[in-house]
């Protein structure tokens, strides 16, 4: 994660295998995010090479052109605009939603956003709810539809203490399989950190 000269955050998440990268899959699984305080993402992309997956969404005020290439797509480009009626997210940019939000999240507030799915061409709303579990902040963010629910439960970060310093994820992962019927395989799993990740940053820069 980083912020660049414009003012915008950008971040990559690379998603590494035990195994050793080859020409056609340098890693499991990749994706960036493009950010602002005040709109909130602006780009993302996703790429799945075992899949031959990969997938873009750029964002302008309340729509979006998301771009498909994949197995769904028989490998040709698919653009798909998506109308967004709450604040758009997806699996990475949580975290500077979280950050920018932290003031209410930490009051007890429920924050609400439209969640992108990039490798469908489709968005569905989550939840955002912050409780407190022994030294850490827990923020889940659920879905609001049952179906969602049921599947995939809470994505939940946690955060050391009162400030925004990121100690683990557990829940929803982006790397992903097809089974023999060519329907997706998600995982759920636990993201632990060596070191607290400070997201401080991104909290006070967005509240300038």
């Amino acid at each position: 994660m980083q912020l660049r000269k414009d003012g915008l955050f950008e971040a990559k998440r690379v998603w590494q295998g035990n195994t050793l990268p080859c020409e056609k899959s340098p890693y499991i699984a990749m994706e960036t995010v493009l950010w602002s305080p005040e709109a909130g993402l602006l780009q993302a992309t996703m790429h799945q090479p075992h899949l031959d997956e990969s997938a873009s969404l750029d964002i302008n005020h309340d729509s979006s052109t998301n771009v498909l290439n994949s197995k769904k797509t028989n490998y040709q480009q698919n653009i798909k605009q998506l109308t967004f009626t709450r604040r758009p997210c997806t699996l990475l940019s949580i975290l500077f939603e979280i950050t920018h939000h932290w003031t209410p999240l930490l009051a007890g507030e429920v924050v609400s956003f439209d969640y992108a799915v990039l490798k469908v061409q489709a968005h569905t709303g989550v939840s955002l709810r912050m409780q407190k579990q022994g030294s850490y902040r827990v923020v889940s963010v659920t879905p609001n539809s049952w179906f969602w629910r049921m599947l995939f439960g809470s994505t939940n970060y946690y955060f050391q203490g009162d400030v925004p310093a990121l100690v683990k994820i557990e829940g929803l992962l982006e790397p992903r399989d097809r089974n023999l019927r060519g329907k997706y395989v998600e995982y759920l799993g636990r993201s632990i950190f060596d070191n607290p990740v400070d997201l401080s940053i991104f909290k006070e820069y967005g509240n300038e």
